[in-house]
Formats: structure tokens, C-alpha cells, sequence
């Protein structure tokens, strides 16, 4: 992020006030310093110049998408003609007088407060009182009518430098905070992934126990009574449930360290219902009788923009706070789901203790508790900027003593908020189309100019030059009708596509045929190339916005390829039951499994025996999975070009781009799916 934007952002929650301040404070400063406390010199138009300029920034939200991107660069501008310029030239005009020392020196603090960055804001000051002298020069006639103060000069120097670096100091250390609290709910999620990975790998082998079966049998042979086994199978299915649901957790834990800013980059449509039937089954209660307390009604069901985790973490404090007031024996929640004309909504309503009215409207407000012990009174408030993010709102109402409603609102797939918020969202989404210059490339360069997605257009050949890290859109494109018979490019492609999380389609003619064999860990989307040509807009925001598994899928254009023969795999990872488990999962499946504890073991193990894949940890003692990786791929030896696949709990950026650019050709999260497991050894052996 450039450091310009990167200022922006940090002033933007308060952007609105400030600008309000500048429209108002202008001309009204104007009449004081004019008719109640008068100055030598003042100007009218000059102040209205600079209130004027402050009105875009009020009205920011409702600017043209494509005027909203100069906003940070408009706002700096804006700084520098209101503050240094504006007070430097006032200053000059008015002969060094006390009051507008002292007015420069305020003007000065807040800077430093709206421009942080000190090389920016001294560049800035600096400039803007060159451009105020000049000013001053020209307005008196190409004279100044008084003598530069220079024994000022040292104070203000003093404010800026010792001001702005205390200020950058303090927020660096606040950031500093917030980077260790980030990195420490990462390796919280990270150390809870191996425990997870091997509960789950001890499901999946009981559950491949009590269903085997021989083959001369024609039915599964029981070891134990019909009962006790449908209990060990549900038991198991608990697990599983309890495993998805601390994934979940840790999913939410790194969403709400920093509770302040909603990540909207990954809004997809969602079913309202189906996100709201998770939530009630995955709620932690604390008495299992709870469960029968809340009480669904699908009136009509709806979609929404925005993240199923945020929702759900919605969902889990209004149930949290719902138990907690709850004061009867018939106590009940009823959520009900409904559409309206110009609003959808969800109601969740209980008949606990109610809310005072005259509590009611701070409900909302940061930091605001009454009547909750432990609480930090941040959850309803980070509900309301999740809502918000949604292009909704949640309101609240209640009877003391009687009930209380929470009413989630969300804009119908219609609506003009709807539209505008997928009109934000799109601005963040890129597109990369592989292939040559032609309709599909047009229509697309076109599409992005009017909708505001990045796009990048390269062809086959410059795209198999690329890095793997420098796949990462949000959706790629490759024009099999512009591949002209250099298919073994394609697969070129294909390996490195491996890393990359964009929805790759490619685009192909019904009329044609294609050679290729695509790799089964590519999750490709045919996509039909004259149906992109005749509705390019509504299918572009299809891709951007639909979950993947909600795009059609029809792979009959496209061969598949499947393969899998017995193979030797050497597991490497110090956690002996995560290992172990793998490896009894993998023999039953045919695989001949070697172990090892660590890197400097498995080089070793590669030493002596013919392998053909090797599934590594990441973090390991004596040597690492990454250091291992570089040093196999650096050799001269035969194994150097063996597949690696990354075994790891870790899904930070920094690790993955470690992964990749380690040499490894593949990785996997842990806990894995048996069978994603097995399908991703099967893409390499």
C-alpha cells in the first residue's frame, strides 16, 4: 500500500467530522477575526476557497466509483492548502503578529495528527510555505511586507520534527501491539491445526475400520452390536462436527483481533438460511437443553452480500447475550427469516429481561456494557460495522422485563444499496485474461473501465514467464481458442497455477475440441466464450461475487485424467501422532510409507530409498520443511526433482509465499479432508 493511501486510511473514520470542521470553521473564523477580534488582514475569498474544497470530502460516499479513487490524493492537497499553506500566507500578511503565531503553531499540531507520515508532511509544509511567500510576494505588489521572524523558525521546526515523531512513535508502538496480537492468535490457530489434524485422522481411521468389509462378505461384518455401532458412527460424526467447528473458531479469532476494520475484500453471496442454521448448530451452549430454546422460521429466504463468518459471529453474540439476560423457565429465542419490499431482515427476539429505554440507544456504542460482568461492551458495536459492511443496519427493541428484538437488516439483491455496495466491491477485484488480442480481450478491457475491476491481459507465452506469486487475482481467464496447438505451454500453466486461489475458467467455443488434460487439483470453470460476449457484465460480477461451488461446473469439454499407482511417499513431520495417523491412512490405501521426524532424517531417508513424493511439515526442529525443500531442490542428485507437498496448519501469507518460493510444488492445510488428502497425492503420483 503507498504511503499516501496508507495515510488516507488512517483518517478516514474521522475524514467526515474533520472536513465538517473545515466547511464551518473557514468562514466563521473569518467573522471572528474580522469583526470581533479584528486582524490587519483578512480574506474572504481565500477562506471560502478553502471551505469549498472541504466539500467533496464530506460527500466522499457519494462520489462516481471512479472518482473515488483520486480521494487520497484530493485529500492531500487539501491538507496542504488549509493548514501550511493557508496559515503561512496568513501569517505573512498579518507581519508575524502573536495571534497568528500561535495559530500557525495550532495548525502545526494538527498536521502532524492528519498527514502522520513525517518525510510527507515535511515535503508538504515545505512546499505550501514556499507557495505562501510567493503569495504573499505577489498579493503586496512583488514585496513582503515584513521581514521573515527567524528566531520563530527554530520553534517551529521543533514542533514539527519532535511533534511528529512522538506522535509516529506512539502509534507505531500501538501497531507494534497489534501486530504481536495478530501474530499470536496466528500461532494460537497454527499450534490448535496439528491437535485438530490428528483427531480428525483418528476419525477417518475408525470409521474406514468399522465400515470394512470383506470382500466375500455381503454385508459388513459386525464386531460389535448393531447399536453400539450406529453410537460409535454418530459419536464420530460428532467429532467431525467438532473439528469443523473449531476450524471455524479459529477462523473467527483471526477475523476479530482487529474489530475496528471489516474485511470486505472476500464478500461473497450468501443464503441467509443457511448461514443462520449453522450458526444455531454450531452455537457453543452451555447447557444442551439450551439448544431447544431457539427456534427457527424461514419465511422466505434471501441472499446477501457479504462473509459468512462475520454473519455467523453476529448470530453467536446476539445468542451469547440472549442466554445471558435470560430470567424465566419458558425462556425462548425465535429467529425468523423473511424478505420485505425494500428490506430483507432476520429477527431475533427472546423474552428475557428486556432493555431499559433509556439504555436502549447506547446499546450500539463502543466499550458500553450495563449489567454484564466480564464483558467489553465491543460486541453489539462490532455487530453494527458488520451490518453497515453489508450495506445494512441492526436496530433494537424492547420492553423491560418482557423482551427483546434485534432485527438484522440486509438490501434486497434489487436495490440501489445493494448495487452501489457491489459497485465498491468490484473495484477491489481483479482479473487476469490469458490469450490474444480479440473480441473476448476487448469486451473485457471494456467491461473494466465501466465496472472498475483491475485487469491484466498477457499472452500464453508471457503467462508461463510469470512467478507463481504472480497469479494472484481474484478470477483468471485462459482463451483455450487463442492457445494455437502450443498445448504443452498449457500444462506449463497448469503447474503453475498450483498456489494460486482465483477461479480459473476457461473459455472455450461448443463447436471445438480441445486436447488438453487438465490437473486434477485445478479447479477449472468452463465458461462458454459467445455467452461472455452476449452478457459480459452480469456474468463478471457472477465470478467475482458467487461462492465457487455455485458456478456451473460442466467439465465435458474438458478430458479427465485420472491416475493413481502405488507409490512410495516419505512423510516428514515431528508430531508422531499426526504422523503415524497419515501413514496408516495412506497404507490402507496401497501406499508403500516412509517416516521421518524431521528434514535432516528425511534427506537422509531420500538417500537410501526410491521415493516418489514427499508430504513435509513446515515447522520442524534441527531442519525445517522449507530449508529441507531448498536444499533437495539445489542438489545435482536424481531426487531433486521429486514432489514436495506442504503439510501445514499455517495459513498466513507470509508462510504461503515461503511455501512457494521454498520449491515446493503443492501444499495442504491441516486438518486435510481424507479425501482431499488423497486427491492431492494422486495429482503428483
Amino acid at each position: 500500500m503507498s504511503a499516501i493511501k496508507k495515510i488516507y486510511q488512517h483518517i478516514e473514520p474521522n475524514l467526515t467530522f474533520i472536513s465538517c470542521m473545515g466547511v464551518i470553521g473557514f468562514p466563521l473564523y473569518y467573522y471572528i477575526w474580522n469583526y470581533l477580534y479584528p486582524q490587519p488582514y483578512e480574506t474572504l475569498g481565500l477562506r471560502l476557497f478553502c471551505s469549498i474544497i472541504f466539500i467533496p470530502l464530506v460527500f466522499r460516499k457519494y462520489l462516481n466509483q471512479r472518482l473515488m479513487r483520486y480521494l487520497p490524493h484530493y485529500y492531500l492537497v487539501t491538507v496542504g492548502i488549509s493548514l501550511p499553506f493557508f496559515f503561512g500566507y496568513m501569517l505573512l500578511m498579518n507581519n508575524w503578529s502573536t495571534i497568528w503565531v500561535m495559530s500557525l503553531l495550532a495548525s502545526i499540531f494538527l498536521h502532524i495528527l492528519v498527514v502522520y507520515e513525517t518525510k510527507i508532511m515535511l515535503s508538504q509544509a515545505t512546499i505550501s510555505f514556499i507557495f505562501a511567500y510567493i503569495a504573499a510576494y505577489y498579493v503586496n505588489g512583488h514585496q513582503v511586507t515584513s521581514v521573515v521572524e527567524w528566531s520563530y523558525a527554530p520553534i517551529i521546526l521543533f514542533v514539527y520534527i519532535y511533534g511528529s515523531i512522538f506522535y509516529v512513535k506512539g502509534k507505531n508502538v500501538h501497531e507494534t501491539k497489534i501486530s504481536i496480537a495478530k501474530s499470536f492468535g496466528a500461532g494460537i490457530a497454527h499450534e490448535m491445526r496439528n491437535p485438530l489434524s490428528a483427531i480428525k485422522s483418528s476419525v477417518e481411521i475408525i470409521q474406514s475400520l468399522l465400515h470394512t468389509k470383506h470382500p466375500t462378505d455381503s454385508v459388513p461384518h459386525y464386531t460389535i452390536e448393531q447399536h453400539d455401532y450406529q453410537m460409535v458412527n454418530e459419536l464420530l460424526d460428532n467429532m467431525h462436527n467438532t473439528v469443523d467447528s473449531a476450524n471455524e473458531t479459529i477462523n473467527l479469532l483471526l477475523t476479530s483481533i482487529d474489530q475496528n476494520r471489516i474485511p470486505t475484500s472476500t464478500f461473497k453471496i450468501y443464503s441467509a438460511g443457511d448461514i443462520a442454521q449453522h450458526a444455531i448448530q454450531s452455537f457453543s451452549y452451555k447447557n444442551p437443553l439450551d439448544r431447544l430454546a431457539v427456534n427457527l422460521t424461514i419465511e422466505s429466504d434471501f441472499r446477501f452480500l457479504g462473509s459468512d463468518i462475520l454473519l455467523k459471529y453476529a448470530f453467536y453474540n446476539l445468542l451469547k447475550n440472549a442466554f445471558y439476560y435470560q430470567n424465566n423457565e419458558n425462556f425462548h429465542i425465535d429467529i425468523c427469516i423473511t424478505t420485505q419490499e425494500k428490506w430483507n431482515q432476520i429477527t431475533v427476539k427472546d423474552n428475557g429481561a428486556g432493555i431499559d429505554k433509556e439504555h436502549l440507544q447506547d446499546i450500539f456504542k463502543d466499550f458500553y456494557t450495563h449489567g454484564k460482568h466480564g464483558g467489553y461492551g465491543l460486541g453489539l458495536p462490532f455487530c453494527r460495522r458488520i451490518m453497515k459492511a453489508f450495506a445494512g443496519n441492526i436496530e433494537c427493541a424492547s420492553v423491560l422485563g418482557h423482551w427483546t428484538e434485534f432485527t438484522l437488516l440486509f438490501p434486497t439483491e434489487s436495490s440501489s444499496e445493494m448495487r452501489k455496495l457491489k459497485e465498491e466491491l468490484v473495484s477491489t477485484k481483479s482479473l487476469l485474461y490469458i490469450g490474444k488480442e480479440d473480441d473476448v480481450r476487448l469486451r473485457l478491457k471494456k467491461q473494466s473501465q465501466q465496472m472498475g475491476f483491475h485487469i491484466e491481459t498477457v499472452t500464453l507465452n508471457e503467462a508461463v514467464k510469470r512467478k507463481e506469486y504472480e497469479f494472484e487475482f481474484d478470477v483468471i481467464m485462459v482463451d483455450l481458442n487463442q492457445i494455437e496447438r502450443q498445448w504443452e505451454l498449457l500444462t506449463v500453466l497448469e503447474s503453475q497455477l498450483h498456489f494460486s486461489e482465483a477461479q480459473i475458467h476457461y473459455l472455450y467455443d461448443a463447436n471445438s475440441q480441445y486436447p488438453i488434460h487438465i490437473e486434477r487439483h485445478l479447479s477449472v470453470y468452463p465458461l462458454e466464450t459467445n455467452r461472455l460476449l452476449d452478457q459480459s457484465a452480469p456474468i463478471l460480477y457472477q465470478l467475482f461475487f458467487e461462492l465457487a461451488e455455485k458456478i456451473e461446473a460442466d467439465r465435458n469439454v474438458i478430458p479427465f485424467k485420472p491416475e493413481r499407482t502405488e507409490k512410495c511417499i516419505l512423510i516428514v513431520d515431528d508430531n508422531h501422532s499426526v504422523r503415524n495417523l497419515t501413514a496408516i491412512l495412506l497404507e490402507k490405501q496401497g501406499y508403500h510409507v516412509l517416516q521421518a521426524s524431521n528434514g535432516q532424517e528425511a534427506l537422509g531417508t531420500i538417500e537410501t530409498y526410491d521415493v516418489d513424493l514427499i508430504l513435509m511439515d513446515i515447522e520442524m526442529p534441527v531442519l525445517d520443511g522449507i530449508e529441507t525443500t531448498s536444499t533437495i531442490r539445489s542438489s545435482q542428485k536424481p531426487y531433486r526433482h521429486i514432489p514436495i507437498l506442504g503439510h501445514t496448519g499455517d495459513t498466513n501469507t507470509p508462510t504461503l509465499k515461503r511455501i512457494r518460493n521454498s520449491g515446493m510444488n503443492d501444499y495442504i492445510i491441516k486438518p486435510a479432508d481424507k479425501n482431499n488428502l488423497l486427491d492431492k497425492l494422486s495429482n503428483w503420483i
